[in-house]
Formats: structure tokens, sequence, C-alpha cells
């Protein structure tokens, strides 16, 4: 009835993005709501969940644009999760209503989980002159002009720009694919980065190892190098205006930083210069209490009131958050506005970056680990997610690999042991 509390049997998610924050959360919500009236709705533009640590290889075709995505049907499968295929148009927080390009859907809690895109920091010519990678089609696409240019007779150098996670597993990966075409004196790769280091926060000896393996792969890396403008489709690159700094390209790929994703809130809520959603401690925004946002496009600060960096494992730990927040303070029927105890926190405790096809390097348990041991802790977390996300988080004992406490990494000692076992037995019986 009008004017009286609604059940919280009939409460109404709304999950917009199917990125790793979004559909982890959805699948983590879902089976809470089994059974019961409530109802999930996830709204991505895409039909399938993107394995977007992965497109990498896509880009140097050492995976297929099938192999780094999951349909969403199959990963709801059984779930009380309603998907619809749309593009989020607006937010409109004063009616709890989300305008999609297709429809219009009322909300009693929402959580923005659309992701980042490319950032050009307003540098002249960068994004008509350079080709991005943020999706399995930007990575198509690299893909088509980097064999275009491995199969001409012509000496080529391929030009990142940017040294983060992103353009520093781009450059590995294709060392490799210009390796595997044996034309390696006839190619070479440049990765440029603005800040005295690539990896920008990461840990130092992380780093140090990331740079021997790409200086053995021959990848050339300029630091301390901001470019200030792209020109003649992406041949010329200048560090400063004069052209005594200009750097010849024969394909630029821009992984320079990204920004929140533009979508329309009104009335406006408070966001950052890079236009992430600005929230509070439990990932919610202060203005509007059913609202909550997490992953690239959200801005959340940890104890040091530094931005948490945009990693799928910080997405997924505050989609584990939220899963286990949101039923607790709407399924029981509280009152939105009350606080919980528990604050968003977590420590990094695992580092791990593709450096090629096969190549991993990573921090595990203070240790830098690198070769099969890396590349052994780099599936089983793949493989522990993608079961994480098929049962409803009741198999995310890959997020324990992240945690201090002796039980949990006891558990994910034991559970890491016996994957290894099962690798090392499949590979015996090939």
């Amino acid at each position: 009835m009008e004017g009286q509390k609604r059940r919280s049997s009939n409460k109404r998610i709304v999950i917009l993005g199917a990125g790793y924050a979004g559909m982890f959360l959805a699948t983590n919500i879902g089976r809470y709501f089994k059974g019961k009236e409530g109802e999930v709705i996830l709204v991505d533009r895409n039909p399938y969940h993107q394995l977007l640590q992965e497109i990498h290889l896509v880009a140097t075709g050492f995976r297929t644009a099938n192999e780094v995505k999951i349909p969403i049907l199959r990963l709801i499968d059984g779930m009380n999760i309603n998907f619809i295929q749309s593009t989020a148009k607006q937010i409109r927080p004063d009616k709890n209503l989300v305008i999609l390009e297709s429809t219009e859907i009322k909300y009693d809690i929402l959580i923005i989980c659309l992701g980042a895109s490319t950032k050009y920091f307003n540098i002249r010519g960068a994004k008509e002159n350079s080709l991005p990678l943020r999706s399995i089609s930007d990575a198509s696409l690299i893909y088509d002009k980097v064999s275009s240019l491995i199969k001409s007779n012509k000496r080529h150098n391929i030009v990142i720009v940017g040294g983060g996670a992103t353009g520093v597993s781009l450059g590995g990966a294709l060392s490799d694919f210009i390796k595997d075409s044996k034309k390696t004196d006839s190619h070479s790769i440049t990765i440029i980065e603005a800040l005295p280091t690539i990896l920008s926060g990461w840990d130092e000896r992380l780093v140090k190892k990331v740079n021997e393996v790409l200086h053995k792969k021959g990848i050339r890396i300029m630091t301390r190098s901001p470019v200030t403008k792209v020109e003649n489709c992406g041949s010329s690159i200048y560090l400063n205006d004069d052209d005594a700094t200009k750097i010849h390209s024969s394909l630029t790929i821009w992984t320079a930083g990204v920004k929140g994703y533009d979508i329309r809130i009104d009335p406006e809520v408070e966001k950052t210069k890079d236009g992430k959603i600005i929230v509070n401690e439990f990932c919610q925004i202060d203005r509007y209490p059913n609202i909550f946002s997490i992953g690239d496009i959200a801005a959340v600060k940890d104890e040091n009131q530094k931005l948490y960096p945009p990693l799928a494992q910080i997405a997924i730990r505050e989609s584990k958050y939220l899963s286990k927040l949101i039923p607790k303070y709407f399924i029981d029927d509280r009152d939105v506005k009350s606080l919980p105890d528990e604050k968003f926190e977590y420590n990094i405790k695992v580092q791990l970056i593709s450096l090629g096809n096969d190549d991993y390097v990573g921090l595990f348990n203070h240790y830098i680990i690198g070769g099969n041991l890396a590349k052994l802790v780099e599936e089983f977390v793949r493989s522990t997610y993608i079961k994480s996300l098929k049962s409803g988080g009741r198999d995310i004992i890959d997020a324990r690999l992240y945690e201090d406490n002796i039980f949990s990494q006891l558990v994910s000692g034991i559970t890491f042991a016996r994957f290894t076992f099962m690798k090392w037995i499949e590979k015996k019986a090939q």
C-alpha cells in the first residue's frame, strides 16, 4: 500500500555494468534472492562478460575474442537475475530511475559499475591518431593492424604510450608475437611513460623484475617522457613541440590512462576531475544512500586517503564487500540510511602481470615469483574466478589469496596445491 514500508522481498536491485565488479556482484547477490520475490537486474551493452585482463593477448593473437568473453546468460543461468542488454544513458537519483537506450527502469538500490574509458589528458591529436585498448573490439583492431605491419617488408616501430599494467602487458605480448613471426630484426617496440617509472605504485622489486624481462625482450622503455602531441595518423609523436624530440611510429597505441565512464546523472553527484564518482568508505554516495559505485568508475579511498588503483582484484573485493552489505541491510529490511559497522578496506597482497604469451611475473606473500609458478598462480586465480561467478561466490577461494589471516592462507595454500597437482596430472596424460 502507498505510504507503507515496502517488504524486503520486493526490493529491486539494479546493477549497471557487467565487468569484473558488476558481474561478480550480480552473481553473489543473485543467490541471496533464490526463492524470494526480490529482483536483481543486470544491465550491460554487451551480451558477454569480458576478461579485460587478457585482451592484450587478443591484440597479439595468443587468444581469440571468444576465449576472453563469456555469455552473461550462461553465467546467470539458474540464478534470480534478469539481464537487460542495453546502454545506460541517464540516472535520475531523485526519481530512483535509470534511463536506458531501450527502456526505463525503477530501482530501490542502484550499483554503478560502468567501468572506465580511455583518458587522453587533452593532448593534441592523441585520440584522433592512436588506437586505444579498452575492449575486445579494440584488441581485434590492433591485431589486424599489427599483423599487417608484420607481413610487410619494411622496418616498423610500434609505440605504446603509457607504462601502466595494460601498456606493459601489451608490450611483452607484442614482442612474443613479433618473435614468433621470425621478423624480430625488422620491428621494434617502444613504451613511453610520463612518470619516472613504469607500473607506478607497484612494488619496487616487482617493477625492477618487469624492467629486466622487457629489456631482455628488446623493448625500449622511455620514462620521464610526457607526450605533448600526436600527428600524421600516429606516425609522429612529440615529447615537446619541436622536431628534435619527435618519435617516428608505424602504429601508436594509447594506454596512458583511464577516466570514469561518462554517464549522465541528474541531479549531479560529486565526481573527480577524471570523472570518477566519489563515494564514502562504504562505497556509497553520501547524497543518495541507496546508490553505490564500485570498480573503475568509482573513486574509493584507502586508509591513507589515496584512491585505490583500477585493478580487477580491487573491483572483485569491492563486489564481495557489497554482496554481504546489501543483503544484510535490504533483505533484512533495515534502514538504508543506517551505516554498516564494517567499512571497505583492502590491502593488496598479490600482484601479477602478464608479460607475454606464457610469461608472468608477480608478488605473492611478499616474494617475487616468475616462470611456471607465476603462470600457475595466474591460471589458478582465473579458473577460480570463473567458478565463483557460476556458483554465486561459493567457490571464492581465490579471494583468500589476498587475505592475511592464517586460516585464509592455509585454505588457499591447500587449494592451490590441489590445483597444481591436477595440472601436473593433465600434463602427464597428454
